[in-house]
């Protein structure tokens, strides 16, 4: 096993086994005794896995694979189909998740770690409450910065040097791209605008290649598959990620482990600790983003047998080398992976945040968008 291997799986190998002593033992009693009365809970049934995007799309497509492996160790083989509600940046498909019938235990939501932060901060339009879902499984997923050497970015300290304006652009300025423009934000860049607004990362890539942007971003997976040809051309820089959050530290992304993270980045620019309440922010909602970039929830009050069977599924589909090898496939990269209860920490991280914290961050966002 290669040690990018090791690392991405570290995360599930710790839950993996904290499932096999604390839940699997009862499981397969629970499913022994299911198979001498009435065979597997999921025998003969089909699963609804609600999609809260457009079909096609990454999340989608990942979503599809995982369905037809989860069929595959779940007891009985359900077949197990996606249903794509996209609107309302995720809150469609996750309202119609919480309408759903939770006592058949049928039902099955994925989202992202961002629609966690909406929960607290953009919450209308809400219809659920994440403490009424309990995670499956968790994938996670990197952030990266990169610069456009048409204007003028071939590293870093370039930013801090730029005689023109640093535009970096971005989907929307919500609780997500907030943290990475307090980030950019803090390293001194003389001219710093961040102009919001575009639909996608193509077109976020494009902008930059022109030099319509200084720098924009894109996560790890879509800059692996679709952006590093343009560094290898030279025609982008990248610059740093956004990192994951282990054990209350942000460490360097695992698919571009060369590149520093923006604390690092900061760190090395101005020769000062990225400490103080927005870090504090940036490290509990990076959390939420990057370790929980694709969440998959079942009811909290879906029977008892039916999420046993599915928590202990997951934790096969995850170690299962056809799997993460078409996720590498798929995604540039094999995802980091988190288990119940070790997924439900990094939700955590932004669900504990304090009224002032919330409050802090709904200011810079107002406060940033009037520039």
């Amino acid at each position: 096993m290669s040690p990018k291997r090791r690392i991405l799986l570290g995360f599930a190998a710790g839950a993996a086994s904290i499932l096999t002593m604390a839940g699997c033992g009862v499981t397969n009693q629970q499913s022994s005794a299911a198979d001498d009365s009435e065979g597997p809970f999921y025998a003969g049934k089909t699963i609804t896995l609600i999609v809260p995007f457009d079909a096609g799309g990454a999340s989608d497509t990942f979503s599809r694979m995982l369905a037809g492996h989860l069929s595959e160790y779940l007891e009985g083989n359900p077949e197990v189909v996606v249903e794509n509600v996209p609107g309302g940046a995720q809150k469609e498909g996750l309202n119609r998740f919480a309408r759903a019938d939770h006592e058949s235990g049928l039902h099955l939501a994925m989202g992202s770690g961002g629609i966690i932060a909406s929960t607290l901060l953009d919450a209308e339009g809400i219809q659920f409450d994440p403490d009424d879902f309990e995670t499956l499984v968790a994938f996670g997923g990197g952030m990266t910065i990169f610069g456009s050497t048409q204007a003028g970015i071939g590293s870093i300290e370039d930013l801090t040097t730029s005689a023109a304006p640093v535009y970096y652009g971005g989907l929307e300025l919500n609780a997500s791209e907030s943290v990475r423009v307090f980030a950019l934000d803090q390293l001194g860049i003389p001219d710093f605008q961040p102009l919001m607004g575009y639909d996608g990362g193509g077109s976020i890539t494009a902008a930059v290649l022109s030099g319509e942007l200084s720098a924009g971003n894109s996560t790890s997976s879509h800059y692996l598959t679709n952006v590093l040809p343009l560094e290898e051309d030279g025609e982008i820089t990248p610059l740093m990620t956004q990192g994951y959050v282990i054990d209350g530290e942000v460490v360097r992304d695992p698919a571009l482990p060369d590149l520093p993270t923006m604390p690092e980045a900061y760190e090395e620019l101005t020769g000062e600790r990225a400490e103080g309440a927005g870090w504090d922010i940036y490290r509990a909602l990076t959390t939420a983003q990057t370790n929980l970039l694709r969440n998959y929830w079942v009811h909290a009050d879906a029977p008892e047998e039916a999420k046993a069977e599915l928590h202990e599924a997951i934790a096969q589909v995850v170690e299962d080398e056809d799997f993460l090898r078409e996720a590498g496939e798929l995604l540039g990269e094999e995802p980091l992976v988190q288990l119940g209860e070790e997924a439900d920490v990094s939700m955590a991280a932004v669900r504990d945040l304090s009224a002032e914290q919330v409050q802090w961050i709904k200011d810079f966002i107002a406060e940033t968008s009037v520039r």
